[in-house]
């Protein structure tokens, strides 16, 4: 039920916030977040998607339900992955006599936000687990719920009504200090929180509450988690990128998983991170429900973020793909397709991306001609291929030297 109201919601922020500025000529790590994740909602209805793939079961069924994180993956290698099973596309659009969908390159970058988006949920929880486990943690030794347990902690019979386990983990992160120190002095040992807890926590709290209607957070904004990261100075001690702390971990390299994964880190992760913002004169800083939905967010979509592809590598990627065989390159002759390095709108990897998808159809059939096998890419290549054709593009787009009057005669 949750995931259903999850795809409603989508649809709904999909249809009210307009197309933002999602890439830019500069493509780097602060234009790769999306603003609204949930803007390509918009498009993958309008674009005839949902024709034939579902989200978590709402939709067609001639195509994988895409809520079952197959494109859990960064951007360019889920532009693979729409690649590698264009042609099988193509024959189901004749099949169903469906035109082909064309995007500009920020729509291709909202859908494939929102792609990357829906795989964040983990399943619903389940109140039977969240039960054993209000006991196994022995929350039930500072807080009541249903009017059973203890009396140090607040009651927890209100959170029955959130539908997101946002709301619990804002508590969990901004009484979490204030809980160990309790803890410790009743000697209950602090529980640690793993992919489903916090949902089947929620679950239970909700199966004992009575309360019918709903209370939901809206889709964190990872743009606005970013400005939260580094105002909250979360970036003192923790790494993104290449730019940040060292203290901490790296969050790109160490971080993974759905968004209740990384709640749950956060919350364990919570001593060390007391301690080491004790040492730095850094007072703990409080989130409400709408900042912790935007930072977690923020934290998600770093995976979303191709590592930079090796040019190197992608020109390997080029030959063994036999792309010289249609289309020309400084030094490489091809016969049919346009030079890429010269291409007006191929000056971006969404750019490259979109290309590649809106003219799928007509590369098939040259392909067919050629007597060259359609190309599958695996994790990593699209972003190196991309890397080398950009790389390219450097000199071409140099403009002419021109010719030094010094010295002539006038």
């Amino acid at each position: 039920m949750i995931k259903i109201l999850f795809i409603a919601l989508a649809f709904l922020v999909g249809a009210v916030y307009g197309p933002g500025s999602t890439f830019g000529a500069e493509e780097n790590v602060s234009v790769l977040l999306p603003g609204n994740p949930l803007e390509g909602s918009r498009l993958f209805t309008g674009k005839g998607c949902l024709r034939c793939h579902a989200i978590y079961g709402v939709g067609g069924a001639s195509g994988p339900d895409l809520g079952q994180g197959i494109l859990k993956r960064p951007l360019l290698d889920i532009a693979g992955v729409m690649w590698n099973h264009s042609p099988g596309m193509a024959h189901v659009f004749q099949e169903q006599q469906a035109i082909r969908p064309q995007f500009q390159p920020s729509e291709m970058a909202s859908l494939l936000s929102f792609l990357y988006y829906v795989g964040s949920l983990d399943p619903p929880g389940d109140a039977a687990a969240g039960a054993r486990l209000f006991v196994e943690k022995r929350c039930q030794n500072c807080h009541s719920l249903g009017g059973k347990g203890g009396k140090v902690g607040p009651k927890l019979d209100h959170y029955g009504r959130y539908a997101s386990p946002v709301f619990l983990t804002t508590a969990l992160w901004n009484h979490g200090k204030a809980m160990a120190g309790i803890m410790e002095a009743l000697r209950v040992p602090r529980p640690s929180f793993g992919r489903n807890d916090l949902s089947d926590l929620l679950a239970y709290m909700r199966s004992v509450g009575k309360d019918v209607e709903r209370v939901y957070v809206p889709p964190g904004n990872p743009q606005r988690g970013a400005k939260l990261f580094a105002e909250r100075r979360c970036s003192e001690c923790h790494s993104s990128d290449e730019q940040g702390g060292k203290t901490g971990i790296n969050l790109r390299a160490r971080l993974k998983g759905s968004l209740m994964k990384i709640a749950g880190s956060m919350w364990n992760y919570g001593p060390k991170m007391w301690a080491r913002m004790n040492e730095r004169g850094i007072a703990m800083p409080p989130l409400t429900t709408a900042e912790m939905s935007d930072l977690i967010s923020y934290l998600y979509f770093l995976q979303f973020i191709d590592p930079p592809g090796v040019p190197a590598r992608g020109r390997t990627v080029y030959q063994e793909k036999y792309c010289g065989k249609c289309h020309t390159l400084p030094g490489i002759s091809g016969t049919v397709a346009p030079e890429l390095a010269k291409g007006e709108k191929l000056k971006t990897p969404m750019e490259v991306v979109t290309a590649m998808w809106n003219h799928a159809s007509t590369m098939e059939e040259r392909m067919l001609q050629e007597s060259v096998e359609w190309p599958v890419f695996k994790g990593g290549e699209m972003a190196d291929l991309i890397a080398y054709l950009l790389s390219l593009r450097k000199g071409a787009d140099q403009p002419a030297k021109k010719e030094s009057s010094v010295g002539k005669g006038g």
